[in-house]
């Protein structure tokens, strides 16, 4: 498992987890996840989503990031809202990826440091199941990457679309497993 292998730990971050209803269960697998990864020194890569103060990457045509452009809720590099949430302690030797989109890969280098860290496997955690894991997800498998995701380590605010994408979506493209049970294997 560990061999070729990487954590992607996704929008775990201040404006978005503490937008999240019973939040601490998410957190903990998280910390799980990451402390058994560091363990078996598979690489931890954590995924922020932040634009420019002036949101110059968001297109009014697109219908999610342009409301938070409407708003003006701070999603700058730099604002608080964007940073990860202090429970998951980045390392400095962590690389920190921002993206603009809703797919980690989509606005970042996030591909290009797999390939440079000849990763093969990804494991993917963080908000929200129906964000950022499932458009990572299907990218990932359009870019022939091997997908786990820890079912516990993901969530969303409807556990309906949660459980359904969980269940019946996620499962076409990647293996779902649990924080307890992915380094067994």
């Amino acid at each position: 498992m560990t061999k070729n292998s990487a954590l992607i730990v996704m929008d775990m971050q201040n404006g978005i987890v503490n937008g999240i209803e019973d939040n601490a269960g998410v957190i903990r697998a998280n910390q799980q996840a990451i402390a058994d990864a560091r363990t078996r020194h598979i690489p931890v890569i954590f995924v922020r989503v932040a634009f420019t103060g002036d949101y110059l990457e968001v297109s009014e045509n697109n219908k999610m990031f342009s409301q938070y452009k409407a708003s003006g809720q701070p999603m700058s590099k730099e604002a608080t809202s964007t940073q990860i949430i202090n429970d998951l302690h980045v390392e400095d030797t962590d690389p920190v990826v921002v993206k603009h989109r809703l797919s980690a890969f989509t606005g970042s280098n996030l591909e290009v440091l797999l390939r440079g860290m000849n990763i093969n496997h990804i494991v993917l955690t963080g908000v929200s199941t129906s964000g950022v894991v499932l458009s990572t997800a299907v990218e990932a498998a359009d870019k022939d990457f091997q997908i786990t995701i820890l079912a516990d380590a993901v969530t969303d605010n409807d556990q309906y679309k949660h459980q359904f994408l969980v269940d019946n979506i996620l499962t076409r493209y990647a293996t779902i497993d649990h924080t307890t049970e992915w380094l067994n294997k």
